[in-house]
């Protein structure tokens, strides 16, 4: 077995030998400086620890058709920099069997105990009153549903992007959702309003492919989005509970179909009543602190206070001495 050397222990100039998973591919063309056409092939790679940029100048081609995404490989090279982020410059590529491989190496979790979040979870499940939706969860949540609840990423990369992500990210929506009933709860249902930030991401169980080391999107993923299988796997359950009211599921479905707020964040339609609202901000309070928590845990100390730039919020953070002392 290849001795593993974790992403965040690399260092700039390191020559590095290294089982990495394979997350995307791209080759790119340019023009060499002979005046003739070239390629390029640009790769993330990666492991438990975080992800990282790779580059492949030579054979670029052949590789792109032979190398396999969203699977483990042998990778030589040596620790560079573009533009001021890292980056693997990729001397040889050997396919690994999945035999040579620690898989727990290649697929971040949850810092909790799974079990004991999914036991928190049924209590708070327990605790809706109203029949219908106490009927509802009881039909959604069968025993492979369960077991696919506690493995799923709450995101592929924004947030909580790791097995028992979408758990934790449940967990903490409902926590938001209840804060906002005792504070400003006249006009919130709370089992409504529980109900749906419990189901709000359940599409992301058909949204991944929750057997890939990535989390790969499936076809229906691409195609649908969570936000609208979530809505119909609602709809089709709520249609097997005799006298399931329509106006409640109607707005269960509205709250799933609208919880990301803004057409431009995905939203099929904007929260439009009280409850959909509610949702809404506890799930974007769930996601954006999510956000900041990984770019402090992925933030070099010896790089100053600034982070790296990122993608997904477009802006740098500040993270203070006494937070990188944390």
């Amino acid at each position: 077995m290849h001795k593993k050397v974790f992403i965040n222990t690399l260092e700039l100039g390191q020559e590095v030998e290294t089982p990495l998973a394979l997350y995307e591919k791209r080759l790119h063309q340019f023009t060499a400086k002979n005046g003739q056409p070239a390629h390029v092939l640009m790769l993330t790679v990666g492991d438990k620890t975080g992800k990282m940029a790779a580059v492949i100048w030579d054979n670029a081609e052949a590789l792109n058709a032979s190398l396999a995404v969203d699977q483990v490989h042998l990778f030589q090279g040596r620790v560079g920099e573009y533009r001021g982020q890292p980056q693997l410059v990729v001397n040889r590529v050997i396919p690994l069997a999945l035999t040579q491989l620690e898989l727990e190496d290649y697929v971040a979790s949850t810092a909790f105990d799974r079990d004991v979040m999914w036991q928190r979870l049924v209590a708070i499940m327990q605790s809706i009153r109203e029949p219908q939706l106490q009927a509802l969860l009881k039909a959604i949540f069968d025993e492979p549903t369960r077991h696919q609840f506690t493995l799923a990423p709450g995101g592929r990369e924004v947030h909580h992007a790791y097995v028992g992500g979408l758990l934790e990210h449940t967990l903490e929506v409902v926590a938001y959702a209840e804060t906002m009933v005792s504070e400003q709860g006249g006009y919130l249902n709370r089992d409504l309003l529980l109900t749906g930030c419990i189901l709000h991401d359940i599409g992301k169980l058909e949204e991944f492919d929750l057997h890939s080391l990535s989390f790969q999107m499936t076809d229906r993923g691409k195609l649908l989005g969570h936000l609208q299988m979530g809505a119909e796997l609602v709809a089709r359950a709520a249609a097997t509970i005799a006298d399931f009211p329509a106006a409640l599921r109607l707005e269960l479905e509205h709250m799933l179909l609208s919880h990301h707020g803004l057409p431009e964040w995905g939203a099929v339609q904007q929260p439009k009543t009280i409850n959909a609202m509610a949702l809404h901000l506890a799930d974007l309070t769930s996601g954006r602190l999510g956000q900041f928590s990984r770019i402090i845990s992925e933030h070099d100390a010896g790089g100053g206070n600034w982070s790296n730039w990122d993608k997904f919020l477009a802006r740098s953070v500040f993270v203070p001495e006494r937070v990188q002392r944390e």
